[in-house]
């Protein structure tokens, strides 16, 4: 664990009895990878000129949080990679609690009988392997099974898996844009990425089959070095034990002196779930998760009705 020593000015104010808002990112406040809306935009400057503080929350690592957040100039801090990193405003590391290179390994040798398709998040930097995003997308994993069974069969087989692997490429470097946004390096597979880093931030692993998920879930739940949350039906993440965007929000509320009851979180999807312990209040959007919205404190309007900024603009004085 590395902790950056407390800035001494480092101190939020309360207007409306809200001292720091924690705000996801995609399907809360960014649409299609990286639009805000215009009202959007207005409320949070309007908020942040009032005194609150502002903190991205997000699966997303700092790197790959969209120049439109960045440069609305109000985001003081950044609950990055489901809680594992804190950035300030200036995209220095305050907070980061991941994996050695050696548990991560160890995790991706536990799932390997499942051919997961695995990404990592290291120093800010986001590594996918091809295999993650024809799973996450569908459909291209024909094409993969054909590309491997080809290749097994000598020089002509392998010229015919090399072309169906360019294929595959092809449809997972569009997948990037579409599904994990900008900022991903591809790779045939991520392991010399993780053997290399002092710490792997953040993990994530898709499947062909909503049984292989299944069966990653149960093996990872039944020991307890990490914590992991199933984003979609074929697509877990996965972070260091202990760590996730609810201990991000309460390390930064302790930080800067913030109690739970004036600490505000909003979210749609299931790696939002945590905050709802660690802050006062947890606003789902009117897009969220079934789920997400059966815990939270009360329920805006969509994205797509600016539901963020409807409730800003009626609770921040």
């Amino acid at each position: 664990m590395s902790v950056l020593p407390k800035d001494p000015n480092e101190q939020a104010r309360c207007p409306s009895g809200i001292g720091l808002v924690l705000l996801d990112l995609d399907g809360t406040i960014v649409s299609g990878g990286t639009h805000v809306s215009e009202r959007v935009r207005h409320s949070l400057v309007r908020a942040h000129e009032r005194g609150v503080t502002l903190a991205v929350s997000s699966g997303r690592p700092y790197h790959m949080v969209p120049r439109s957040i960045r440069e609305l100039g109000v985001m003081d801090y950044y609950v990055c990679t489901n809680g594992s990193v804190v950035n300030d405003r200036a995209g220095e590391r305050i907070f980061s609690h991941g994996f050695d290179p050696a548990s991560a390994t160890r995790i991706m040798g536990m799932l390997e009988h499942l051919r997961p398709g695995w990404n990592v998040f290291v120093s800010d930097e986001g590594y996918a392997e091809v295999r993650n995003h024809t799973y996450m997308i569908g459909g291209a994993t024909g094409a993969a099974g054909a590309a491997g069974a080809a290749g097994s069969d000598g020089a002509a087989g392998a010229g015919g898996g090399a072309g169906a692997l360019r294929a595959v490429s092809s449809v997972a470097r569009f997948a990037l844009a579409i599904v994990a946004g900008p900022g991903f390096h591809e790779r045939l597979s991520v392991r010399g990425v993780v053997r290399r880093a002092d710490q792997v931030d953040k993990m994530g692993c898709s499947f062909a089959s909503e049984w292989a998920a299944d069966e990653a879930c149960a093996l990872l739940s039944a020991e307890s070095s990490s914590e992991v949350v199933r984003m979609t039906p074929l697509e877990l993440e996965i972070t260091a034990a202990g760590v996730d965007k609810g201990t991000g929000a309460s390390w930064l509320a302790d930080r800067l002196g913030v109690s739970r009851e004036a600490t505000v979180g909003f979210g749609d999807g299931a790696n939002d779930l945590p905050l709802v312990g660690a802050v006062g209040r947890f606003v789902a959007m009117g897009n969220a998760d079934d789920e997400v919205k059966a815990v939270a404190s009360e329920v805006c309007p969509t994205i797509d009705e600016d539901g963020v900024a409807q409730w800003l603009d009626a609770h921040v004085g």
